[in-house]
């Protein structure tokens, strides 16, 4: 099991390494719009951020600047190799503690952290709270533009973390390999909102990512209370897990849930629904799950 403290930070901790040239913070706020039947919009808050930020903070946008504009489906992760371009024109640096803190869409900001971490960024953190109750708290902000000095940000990505689907596929008939899907109960069963298709990939376990966090917080429950969601799902039956949802956002909630209750044979399905469902052989299944 990992330790809690190697991924998310408190805010008092924050606060006190404010300009420490060791951290670097990235404010990754981003507003949602639902849009049935989907996909929703993640809209940018890069003028909530010029109008107020963590001292030092670098204003990044899930979608604007960390997926891929020339992806095949919404929301593909950035290429890598772009990603540690992205963060050294920012000025930061691998020797760095990468913190990350948004609003109040959690999987935004655990999105915006596989994604980093994925391209090779080796230390990646989240504030355990929003920017909202970093404010209402008391604590710092400015409107001041953080420094830029560019630097070259070294890494190495994890492309094992990537699920294809080819993957998926011969996850169905691989009774070791456990697909989780992280969207609601109701789509994980085919109603509500879906992305293509309603319903969900053969084999599937529903773990939801609100489950997974606190509502107040909007962080990640403590590691006991997401070992018993997993459990409960069935996810021990498994030797390997994929996680996925709609467009690859709830499903980052899922994966760095599994990473911090001490998973290692984990990947992400980038593509998830929105991939799955353009394929006109990709077999779909709605209704409660049945249990042998």
């Amino acid at each position: 099991m990992v330790d809690y403290d190697e991924i998310f930070v408190q805010a008092d901790w924050l606060e006190e390494h404010l300009g420490d040239p060791g951290v670097a913070i990235l404010d990754v706020r981003t507003g949602f719009r639902p849009r049935p039947p989907g996909p929703s919009d993640f809209f940018s808050m890069r003028s909530k951020y010029e109008a107020g930020h963590l001292d030092g903070a670098h204003y990044l946008h899930m979608v604007d600047d960390l997926s891929d504009p020339q992806g095949s489906f919404p929301f593909t992760a950035l290429d890598p190799n772009q990603v540690r371009q992205l963060l050294g024109a920012l000025g930061v640096s691998n020797e760095q503690t990468l913190v990350l803190y948004g609003s109040d869409v959690p999987p935004v900001v655990h999105r915006c952290w596989w994604i980093l971490a994925q391209a090779g960024a080796t230390d990646v953190r989240v504030l355990d709270c929003t920017y909202n109750a970093w404010v209402d708290a008391g604590r710092p902000v400015t409107n001041a533009p953080a420094a830029v000095d560019s630097k070259r940000f070294e890494g190495s990505a994890r492309p094992e973390w990537i699920a294809s689907k080819e993957m998926v596929f011969a996850a169905i008939e691989d009774p070791s390999i456990g697909l989780v899907n992280a969207l609601t109960k109701e789509q994980f069963e085919g109603r509500g909102q879906f992305f293509g298709k309603p319903g969900r990939i053969p084999q599937s376990i529903s773990v939801p990512a609100i489950d997974l966090t606190d509502p107040m917080s909007g962080a990640l429950r403590k590691p006991d209370e997401l070992q018993e969601a997993f459990d409960k799902a069935g996810a021990n039956n498994f030797d390997h897990l994929i996680t996925y949802c709609g467009g690859g956002i709830a499903a980052s909630t899922a994966f760095l849930a599994l990473k911090l209750i001490g998973w290692e044979r984990i990947a992400l399905y980038d593509g998830s629904l929105m991939e799955w469902n353009e394929d006109p052989v990709a077999p779909i299944e709605v209704g409660p799950l049945v249990h042998d």
